[in-house]
């Protein structure tokens, strides 16, 4: 079950009504922002003094990005951070890069919008690697991956042998690895596993069922297939489901399916009712959704366990409280990858980029994993004395390596029961 869009699986539920009305940064303009908002990215991006070109139009900058029709949400998640980070890099006393954004539809070349002169891309949300692989290895790019967390992180290997491409948020295996282990912490070691397939969920299951197994727990079924995948309107196959947790006595349910699901709503009624074979408080329901998905859980008779929060970087606390002084709301990782992509982009520029071993230029060759992260400040005076860099990331670690993305911690929450 291939679900078309990563970015859409993880938008904060908080993003739905950002308004990008209070940074110091766009505060001349708020009169107009609300009318971007409803335009998306593109001219969202005019708001933060970038230029923002129609798919017809050829890029002049050396740094382009590229949009798709993300939706309002995670355009305005993603550029209310970039603000922030904007107006962080004036902070240094420097001015933030030369970007040109460009609307393209998805599934249309971007070539022809890339002009000559173009060394830095920032690709849009759950982009098609294929294609982004190919444009930077063929025209020698630096491409910036703001946000791609899904299973297509997987090829990166076999795409990118150059470390062309560069995440900016971590995997979201890293939260299905977070919950196994806290899991198993919590003394929890036998699960059965659970997924609704018509929910985007249900395809994390496999990967949580690998992490927990590589944990060491164990994971119950009397199926060939350790994940049952169970349609709600199968009355004898939710019989036959309640009835195989009865007799295998799990720990815990893992549930793959949305909270509020007619699927969830009959695995409450059969645990309330004892029909699962223990009390009804005894069996813990961890849920397999994104931490946006759970934000508006109902306190249930039994405990339940959640990612309370995707994982991130080290820089999360501090770019948080910038984040909530600036525009007044909680940030989401959505808006932690607009603010490292705005300082990322603001370090490419300041300097000639490093030549690489091909003797051409890779124009985020100054990133250096193995150097000590650094604020951004201080990451501007080393990039101006054609030293490499590391900076203290918000969304991740920063740390780049070819074919692989960048880590983050992840935060897991047990809810007790009423």
């Amino acid at each position: 079950m291939a679900h078309p869009s990563e970015a859409s699986s993880t938008i904060s539920a908080s993003d739905q009504s950002e308004v990008i009305a209070r940074s110091d940064v766009e505060g001349r303009h708020r009169s107009s922002v609300l009318g971007l908002l409803q335009s998306g990215f593109v001219l969202l991006a005019t708001v933060i003094g970038c230029q923002a070109l129609s798919a017809s139009s050829s890029s002049r900058s050396t740094v382009v990005a590229i949009t798709h029709a993300d939706g309002p949400a995670a355009s305005a998640a993603f550029m209310g951070g970039f603000a922030v980070g904007v107006a962080q890099v004036r902070s240094c006393g420097f001015d933030p890069a030369s970007i040109d954004w460009i609307f393209m539809a998805p599934g249309d070349d971007p070539t022809a919008l890339l002009g000559p002169q173009v060394s830095l891309l920032v690709a849009p949300f759950s982009a098609d690697l294929a294609i982004y692989s190919q444009l930077a290895s063929q025209r020698k790019l630096g491409v910036l991956l703001p946000y791609q967390r899904g299973d297509s992180l997987g090829s990166l290997a076999e795409l990118d042998p150059e470390g062309r491409l560069h995440p900016v948020v971590p995997s979201y295996h890293q939260d299905l690895n977070q919950l196994a282990g806290d899991l198993l912490d919590q003394g929890i070691q036998r699960v059965m596993v659970v997924a609704d397939p018509t929910d985007r969920s249900a395809d994390q299951a496999e990967a949580f069922v690998l992490a927990f197994q590589g944990e060491g727990g164990t994971v119950e079924s009397y199926e060939p297939s350790l994940v049952q995948l169970v349609n709600s309107e199968d009355a004898a196959a939710l019989e036959r489901l309640f009835k195989d947790v009865s007799w295998k006595g799990p720990q815990a349910i893992v549930l793959a399916a949305a909270h509020d699901s007619a699927l969830a709503q009959a695995f409450d009624q059969a645990q309330d009712s004892g029909r699962l074979g223990q009390r009804p408080e005894a069996l813990l329901r961890v849920w397999l959704l994104p931490h946006h998905r759970v934000r508006d859980l109902s306190e249930r008779s039994w405990p339940q366990f959640i990612v309370d929060r995707p994982a991130h970087g080290p820089g999360w606390n501090d770019f948080a409280a910038l984040y909530r002084r600036s525009r007044g709301d909680q940030p989401s990782l959505m808006a932690a990858a607009g603010f490292d992509s705005a300082r990322l982009l603001a370090l490419s520029s300041l300097a000639p980029p490093p030549v690489s071993t091909e003797g051409t230029r890779d124009p985020l060759g100054w990133l250096d994993s193995d150097r000590e992260p650094k604020p951004l400040c201080a990451a501007i005076a080393d990039r101006l004395r054609g030293e490499p860099v590391r900076l203290i990331g918000a969304a991740s670690d920063l740390v780049s390596r070819p074919g692989q993305s960048p880590s983050g911690e992840a935060i897991t929450r047990l809810i007790p029961g009423r």
